[in-house]
């Protein structure tokens, strides 16, 4: 990057609009010793669509309307936001003069972001963006907050700095505001009954005491499965997985998606009678691919 984009990129110059302000912290981690870790953190958001990506001649920007690069044979959109699921907009509105959040290029491949760090994505925002691609069948991947730190979470890396900066990006997210909901417990749960005398998973971990870890226990003995989550959602959908991997062996009654699982939530310090108990289905947490 030449001298001027470094400048209007530094992860210590203060953004005025909050989403602004954590693009370019997230941005500036992403693009630290050469995009270091960038090649990683996409393929981790993308999975398979990445395959055919040729991780040279990256490029990061911040805040730019137009595609820095010249048009490339893998071209997406990517929101993100709390809900994946975006507001509606009129055909009359002009959003003509939206601005990408972010571009990421390589050799073969243009990638534009747009953040919420609330509620959802405007669609209006998005019709904008296909527009600066020149085409309006333009694939959109929409992802939640979630992703993006499951990403960052299993990114590799023996660089003390990036480690640091990581796990502080980390404990941003709970800026990052979703709407709640109104009352009761969260769709996925279908019910919150002891059961401790079947199989279950024990996740332990809070806002103030991350990583949460995922323990499995049965019959008395307990063994510890991982130690390095980010928070409970991503802490079930490595449970659900685990559960599918290991079907076969494991102490329960298979039925595809909608396997229950147990499992009972600990925060450390508060309270034992506070702590809870849940069941969910395998197919609220895990999609096979």
């Amino acid at each position: 990057m030449n001298g001027k984009e470094v400048n209007e990129m530094n992860i210590f110059q203060y953004q005025g609009q909050e989403e602004d302000h954590y693009t370019n912290i997230l941005m500036c981690i992403l693009d630290y010793k050469d995009q270091l870790i960038l090649p990683q953190f996409i393929k981790g958001l993308m999975a398979d669509y990445a395959n055919d990506f040729q991780f040279s001649n990256l490029s990061i920007n911040v805040r730019t309307k137009y595609c820095p690069q010249q048009s490339k044979p893998y071209e997406y959109i990517f929101g993100i936001a709390p809900y994946k699921s975006g507001v509606t907009h009129s055909d009359l509105e002009d959003n003509s003069g939206s601005i990408p959040d972010a571009w990421i290029c390589g050799s073969n491949f243009n990638l534009l972001f747009e953040f919420k760090i609330r509620g959802t994505l405007d669609e209006g925002q998005i019709s904008a963006h296909k527009r600066l691609l020149n085409k309006e069948d333009a694939q959109v991947i929409r992802l939640t907050w979630d992703n993006v730190m499951e990403s960052l979470a299993n990114i590799k890396t023996n660089d003390f700095v990036l480690q640091y900066l990581l796990q502080n990006f980390f404990d941003l997210k709970n800026k990052f505001k979703s709407k709640r909901r109104s009352s009761g417990m969260p769709k996925e749960i279908i019910s919150n009954i002891n059961r401790k005398n079947e199989l279950h998973f024990i996740i332990t971990g809070s806002r103030a005491h991350k990583p949460y870890k995922v323990e499995m226990a049965f019959n008395g003995i307990t063994e510890l499965l991982r130690n390095d989550l980010i928070g409970i959602t991503a802490a079930r959908r490595y449970i659900a997985e685990y559960v599918y991997l290991n079907k076969d062996s494991l102490p329960i009654t298979y039925e595809g998606d909608s396997t229950e699982i147990n499992d009972y939530c600990v925060a450390p310090g508060r309270a034992e009678k506070k702590n809870s108990w849940n069941q969910w289905r395998l197919g609220a947490y895990f999609k096979k691919s």
